[in-house]
């Protein structure tokens, strides 16, 4: 927490941190919506679409496909808002090589009066606490008035220095904590593009295998002409002329 800043308000750090985490959130949740759709729509819209076994293997394959991008981005956005736990050597890691190289041109705007080092910073914050204890126990045997007070001031100005050397602290962690969530949303984004990439082949898939394959018919061609043979006629009868009315008529 900043000097002058009450505890109650939150840090431009925090909230930037919970701006991305509600980012990974809608990530996620536009995801699951993807999904969802997979599951609900897909297999009763195929259902009556499928002609052979080649076909239900690639509306399979599609499907799977298209799940498997959902659950590797949900997977790898979620890390982005798991709980994490900070720690002042997590400064060293290659992740946080940025926030090394902006305190490296500006020491006293992350550290204050202290030394430009996590354990330098710990050892100060100790060697005040010590010190204060110690102030207040030496004042406390004194019987000297005057003695006394001198003891308490300096037991007062080793206590905010103390507390001045935690809330350096904790502006580091926080620090080093948007640090990594905002390296996770990085990741997750890029994984979220492969993975829209899998759906998007495994829609393909789908696609493929549902849309109307069936061969078509050949058009009508002109009518195939051939020889007619008139059956024998007993004696007495003769044909009737063509166009006739009359099929046969007695000799």
């Amino acid at each position: 927490m900043a000097l002058g800043q009450s505890p109650a308000a939150e840090s431009p750090v925090a909230a930037a941190v919970t701006d991305l985490r509600t980012t990974a959130k809608w990530t996620i949740a536009a995801f699951a919506g993807v999904g969802v759709l997979l599951l609900g729509g897909t297999p009763v819209a195929a259902v009556s679409k499928i002609n052979d076994m080649g076909d239900a293997a690639a509306v399979f394959a599609g499907l799977a496909l298209g799940l498997l991008g959902v659950g590797w981005a949900v997977w790898q956005t979620s890390e982005a808002i798991t709980p994490r736990i900070t720690l002042l050597s997590q400064l060293d890691a290659p992740g946080a090589a940025a926030l090394r190289a902006a305190i490296a041109r500006d020491p006293a705007a992350f550290y204050g009066p202290f030394p430009p080092s996590p354990d330098q910073l710990r050892s100060a914050r100790v060697l005040h606490q010590t010190a204060a204890a110690n102030l207040a126990a030496a004042a406390a045997r004194e019987d000297d008035e005057r003695k006394r007070s001198i003891l308490e001031q300096a037991r007062a100005d080793a206590q905010a220095n103390a507390a001045l050397a935690e809330r350096v602290e904790g502006r580091l962690l926080e620090l080093i904590h948007a640090t990594q969530v905002h390296a996770a949303v990085r990741r997750a984004r890029l994984h979220t593009a492969a993975a829209a990439i899998t759906i998007a082949v495994g829609a393909v898939l789908v696609l493929t295998a549902t849309s109307d394959n069936k061969p078509e018919k050949p058009p009508p061609g002109p009518a195939k002409t051939g020889t007619v043979t008139l059956p024998i006629l007993p004696d007495g009868l003769k044909r009737s002329p063509p166009n006739s009315v009359k099929s046969f008529k007695a000799a």
